[in-house]
């Protein structure tokens, strides 16, 4: 085999990889913004037997993903993020890049009061079940089964209590 042909067969790998790796892409980010929707359609329904005017809402609004190596303007993930309001309080559901694996995970901003923590929901297909994460420092982060009575925990956290 000559140099040339080489060249064109180098070429013909490549170009099944290339393929290989965005037909991946594209039915990991199927499965990505549907588990997204099914986790947004939860929560509204967990939420829906208490939501008071002013004093518990939720929404959902059209987003883009991005991270440091997907910028928003040449991101192709396009999702929904959802915001709870609860007692003038603020927390958003906002999902970050797909992972490695297909990992899916969303930032859950206006809930941690500690200066270094984060938190956010995580889902490695083929896992069936979300995972509340609290990372807080260098440690390994904090894990727990997320549903709606740990959701409702969280949330009571935002509502103001008498002082008496």
């Amino acid at each position: 085999m000559n140099d040339v042909q080489q060249l064109g067969e180098m070429l013909r790998h490549y170009a099944d990889s290339e393929a290989h790796k965005k037909q991946l892409f594209e039915s990991q980010s199927s499965v990505w913004t549907t588990r997204i929707g099914e986790l947004f359609d939860q929560i509204q329904q967990w939420l829906e037997p208490v939501q008071m005017p002013t004093l518990l809402e939720v929404s959902r609004e059209a987003y883009v993903a991005s991270g440091p190596s997907v910028p928003a303007e040449t991101s192709t993930f396009k999702t929904e993020k959802l915001t709870i309001v609860i007692a003038g309080k603020a927390v958003e559901f906002v999902p970050d890049v797909m992972g490695a694996g297909g990992q899916i995970s969303l930032s859950v901003m206006g809930l941690t009061a500690a200066r270094y923590g984060s938190i956010s929901l995580v889902l490695m297909p083929p896992a069936a079940n979300w995972q509340w994460r609290k990372t807080n420092g260098l440690k390994d982060p904090d894990t727990y089964a997320f549903d709606a009575n740990f959701l409702a925990l969280q949330l009571q956290s935002l509502i103001p209590r008498e002082r008496g």
